[in-house]
């Protein structure tokens, strides 16, 4: 369900609830509503009660601050309605405190507020997992309810949520007028400058000043202090008690202001706001609009936010985002269909819950989530094996159980590190007296030099001097302090998308319109000069070399996922080292001609090669907790796909040039020639072939590589009755890398990568004819809808070879049977397994596509599953 921030999502999915659990009276606990911070649920809490209570039902919140003597009588008399988080979910589920079977036994439904916050991440593969637990346990297929304000791609969030329900999927979405903005960008050399703007802009109001990390959080509450505005700080390393002030004070101040993360970000109600700042810019439009949504929530106001810009760079992101809000774009958020560390955590949790599993009863818990739709048993039966191998699970009478080394990493504090998949660095409390202030990580504490002198930190917007320190126990004591430095955090690099820095290199290539209702004085001069300094040099779908003194620049406008993956690529390609940054990739040692020759060699590699080997030479840094559990191959899947982008990459290398030269080819230079027109003939009759050899595509082929060809093929497509529909993926990445469909006078193979964007299908897949005709079409759903790409009206030929021949047909039901047993056709499915990422593709590629989407459309005429009624797997 879509509908901008105080839209009215949450009572829309609560009430029809609230009205099923009175007609229908099931035991308690009746429905789940999960959020993805604590903070929102603390918010929404007081409000599902109100609407609970108005009803004579009641609502219990469970998370990590909640008493385990409110718990225990929660277990003893259940809510109706239980608030809870992915995290608290699972202790739930592992605790032999809780009866699970028992509490949810009439469990019918779950919302998910924020769905767009958990979809994209290791947290929504835990919950995608919960979800396939519930089910099971309760033996019901539970309605499944995601609330979200801004996703760009909500039908693969449907597929996603969706998991083994055999719900249809609905999309409610209703029209929305366009909001008016009232929108600043202010340029300052830096915070000290932006310092007095900021506090005359939150002087008298209510004011969100958003920062981009914990640190910058405490330095502009810093810059702030004595402005005259009464200003709090709200991030995720202040107390709880200090964050529920904030929130309590700011409710009803009148010049206030709360310097906070995205902790405020998620649909948390401040009351009665004025204004939104942001100092510099946030990492995605997603993000801008949920901020900007904080505002204008009172009759007769508008969104706002103003934009205090302390870097050219963070000025030119800032007015690309705007500019791609302006225009309706948001990020697609893109789910994991291959999380074996998620799996790996999964599997350790079931040993708990069922006090012992055996290892072929596993997948049937949860391989219908999302996040395993693309994990193969024979996977599971690795990923298993190298856990007994390590001792992190022991295995004996057929059972699995946690091992002695599973013990020694995750079953500390009762389980602890199994509660949460996403991996914290060690912390420690920081205390005054018996207040808690705050926490720190532990390795900014263990770095500093105490013979040198006392460590002096800000903390909650205050200084302090560390005096006593506990290791054992993980508590800083402090005392108030005159001074003190911002400490560190450690996190992941900040990687933007390839499309924002796309819309970046659009604000230096040409001003918009509206810039100058947006833009200060000083910014206008600012990016006037960043122009004039790029004049001549940048052009649309390019990506220029640039000779400068102190070495070589390549212009890519990619992002940092795939300059670093594209800078491994350069670095097998001349020997010499790049540097990846998000605009660009610089090398200090190549002359021109050796840099523009290795750019030019890009797109023969095999690139999810380069991505795994890559991987391998990085720094074992965890980005999962799990990483222990995974035999080596999946860490480096893990590792690359975490910190390189492989499909942006090969997106990138597909529509730009570089010095006129189009960086990745065509199939014309592998020798497959398409073939002339023919006379439509049966395709039966044409692939019948009794000596059951291998065969080749009759169809003449078209090979689809720009926008305009692509276009052409979806105004032929939409007139067809039927088309075989088929596609390419990387093996171990689940990429998309090949479309091919089949009519009956003509197949077309569609490069992803070189279109420009696959929105003119959506006219095609999207609509009730042509029926699609797919063998396995779950695949096909679920890469497809990846892209935003929803399926209707489709003819699943494996279902269809079910019901006409029976589950037990000699043989089986795979493509290549179903093909010999129907077509009396043999067919080479080696190259299925081959590398789909290189460009150009081999004839036998480019045969064993066009050939996969041609034998659907004999194979649905010779199982009769043509006529209107017979819509098998739709």
């Amino acid at each position: 369900m879509l509908a901008p921030t105080a839209g009215g999502k949450t009572e829309a999915a609560i009430f029809p609830i609230l009205s099923r659990i009175l007609t229908e009276n099931p035991r308690p606990v009746a429905a789940l509503y999960v959020c993805p911070i604590r903070a929102l649920l603390n918010n929404q809490a007081e409000r599902l009660r109100s609407y609970a209570r108005m009803v004579g039902l009641e609502v219990f919140k469970w998370h990590g601050d909640v008493s385990d003597s409110r718990k225990q009588r929660f277990r003893a008399s259940p809510a109706p309605l239980l608030m809870t988080t992915p995290e608290s979910l699972e202790v739930m589920m592992i605790s032999a405190r809780t009866d699970t079977r028992e509490l949810f036994r009439d469990l019918s439904a779950v919302v998910i507020d924020e769905v767009h916050a958990f979809a994209g991440d290791d947290r929504g593969a835990h919950l995608a997992a919960l979800l396939e637990r519930l089910s099971r346990l309760c033996n019901r297929d539970i309605q499944r309810l995601g609330l979200s304000a801004t996703v760009g791609n909500p039908h693969i969030i449907g597929e996603w949520l969706q998991g083994s329900s055999r719900r249809p999927f609905r999309l409610v979405d209703p029209p929305q007028p366009r909001v008016q903005l009232d929108l600043r960008i202010d340029f300052r050399a830096d915070l000290g400058a932006a310092a007095p703007g900021i506090s005359e802009l939150a002087r008298y109001k209510k004011s969100l000043v958003f920062v981009e990390s914990r640190s910058r959080a405490e330095r502009v509450a810093h810059a702030l202090s004595g402005s005259g505005v009464e200003v709090f700080i709200h991030h995720s390393s202040v107390s709880r008690a200090d964050r529920t002030l904030a929130e309590e004070q700011f409710a009803c101040g009148q010049n206030t202001a709360i310097v906070c993360t995205a902790t405020m970000e998620l649909g948390i109600d401040v009351g009665d706001l004025d204004q939104v700042i942001q100092v510099d810019a946030p990492g995605s439009v997603a993000s801008f609009l949920q901020r900007l949504g904080r505002t204008g929530r009172r009759a007769n106001t508008r969104a706002n936010c103003t934009f205090f810009c302390l870097s050219p760079e963070s000025l030119l992101q800032s007015m690309a985002l705007v500019r791609l809000a302006e225009r309706g774009w948001v990020e697609e958020v893109r789910p994991a269909s291959q999380a074996l560390h998620v799996l790996a955590h999964q599997v350790m949790a079931l040993t708990l819950q069922e006090g012992g599993i055996s290892r072929h009863r596993l997948f049937g818990w949860v391989n219908a989530a999302f996040p395993f739709s693309n994990v193969r048993s024979e996977r599971l039966q690795e990923l298993v094996d190298t856990m007994v191998a390590r001792q992190i699970l022991y295995e004996a009478d057929g059972l699995l159980s946690l091992g002695a080394r599973g013990e020694k990493l995750y079953g500390r504090r009762s389980f602890f590190d199994l509660y949460a998949v996403f991996t914290a660095p060690p912390i420690m409390r920081v205390q005054h007296g018996k207040d808690d202030v705050g926490y720190l990580q532990a390795m900014f504490v263990a770095m500093h030099d105490f013979t040198e002198g006392p460590l002096y930190i800000r903390l909650s917007g205050r200084a302090w001097e560390v005096g006593q320190i506990d290791w054992s126990k993980g508590i800083l004591h402090v005392r108030p302090a005159e001074h003190g430095r911002v400490p560190s955090w450690l996190g992941q690099p900040d990687s933007l998308s390839p499309h924002l820095c796309q819309a970046i290199m659009e604000v230096l290539l040409s001003a918009d319109d509206r810039e100058g209702t947006w833009l200060t004085r000083s910014s206008v001069l600012e990016v006037t000069e960043l122009r004039e300094s790029y004049d001549g040099l940048l052009a649309a779908g390019t990506a220029p070399l640039e000779e400068r003194p102190d070495g070589i620049v390549w212009h890519t406008f990619a992002g940092g996922g795939v300059n670093r993956l594209l800078a491994v690529g350069l670095e097998q390609g001349c020997g010499k080292k790049w540097t990846a940054g998000n605009l660009s990739l610089r090398c200090k040692d190549a002359a021109l001609t050796e840099a523009r020759a290795a750019v030019e060699g890009l797109a023969g590699q095999h690139w999810e090669q380069v991505a795994i080997r890559a991987a391998r030479g990085m720094a074992r840094g965890m980005v999962s907790k799990f990483q222990p559990c995974l035999p080596a191959d999946a860490e480096n899947r893990l590792l690359a796909e975490r910190l390189l982008d492989l499909p942006g990459t090969l997106r990138f290398l597909g529509g730009i040039q570089v010095g006129g030269v189009r960086l990745s080819p065509g199939p014309s230079e592998t020798g497959f020639v398409a073939g002339g027109d023919s006379e439509p003939v049966s395709i039966a009759f044409r692939l019948a072939n009794p000596l059951r050899s291998a065969i080749t595509p009759r169809n003449p082929v078209e090979w689809i590589n720009t926008p305009a060809a692509l276009g052409a093929v979806c105004d032929v497509l939409v007139g067809q009755r039927h088309i075989g529909l088929g596609v390419e993926t990387a093996l171990d990445f689940g990429t998309l890398c090949l479309i091919q469909i089949a009519t009956p006078r003509r197949s077309y193979l569609i490069d992803p990568f070189a279109v420009g964007g696959l929105e003119p299908l959506a006219s095609v897949f999207g609509r009730p004819r042509p029926a699609k005709v797919i063998h396995s079409a779950r695949c096909e759903r679920r890469v497809l809808a990846a892209c935003g790409l929803e399926l209707q009206e489709v003819i699943d030929t494996l279902e269809l070879s079910r019901r006409v021949r029976g589950e037990d047909a000699r043989g089986g039901h795979s493509l290549a049977m179903v093909c010999e047993r129907e077509l009396g056709v043999a067919l080479d499915e080696t190259e299925q397994t081959s590398d789909w990422t290189r460009r150009p593709l081999t004839t036998e590629q480019l045969r064993h596509a066009a050939l996969d989407a041609e034998v659907q459309l004999a194979l649905v005429e010779r199982l009769g599953g043509g006529g209107d009624d017979t819509q098998a797997g739709a």
